[in-house]
């Protein structure tokens, strides 16, 4: 076979490849794992981060710096707050969940435990997605500013 007629057949077969290649990636991006929660979609009580603060106010690269040591030294207060609402949240849950079984009968108990079970699984499922997708590879940025 000649060389000419080994290049119309290799060229095509590349062709597919990159189109599948191209394809891949589209459906990954924005069918199997579409992002849940761009900024355009969060609420406007949600502060920006610094690059966006940084470019609308036109901060100096002193002021950027001194605003990222900010969130790096009140790092560890919205960590301890997102602790202590975790805890209290869920002795409330408790509190709740001990009030209505003792409404129920022992087979309504367990099928509300299977509903609980069945709940939670969806939202850990739910969380290892959105963690996947909203992972931010940017090492740069402390820990309160990463979505």
């Amino acid at each position: 076979m000649t060389a000419k007629y080994r290049l119309w057949i290799v060229l095509p077969l590349l062709a597919a490849f990159a189109a599948g290649v191209v394809g891949g990636i589209f459906l990954e991006r924005n069918i199997l794992h579409p992002r849940h929660h761009t900024r355009a979609q969060r609420s406007a009580s949600h502060p920006p981060n610094l690059d966006e603060m940084a470019r609308e106010l036109g901060l100096s690269p002193d002021q950027k710096e001194a605003i990222r040591r900010i969130f790096e030294s009140n790092d560890s207060k919205f960590k301890d707050l997102y602790g202590e609402m975790h805890d209290r949240l869920a002795v409330l849950r408790s509190e709740i969940k001990t009030k209505i079984d003792a409404l129920l009968t022992p087979e309504q108990k367990q099928k509300m435990e299977a509903i609980i079970a069945k709940h939670g699984e969806q939202r850990r499922n739910e969380s290892r997605e959105g963690d996947k997708n909203e992972r931010d590879p940017s090492p740069n940025k402390p820990e309160g500013e990463r979505q």
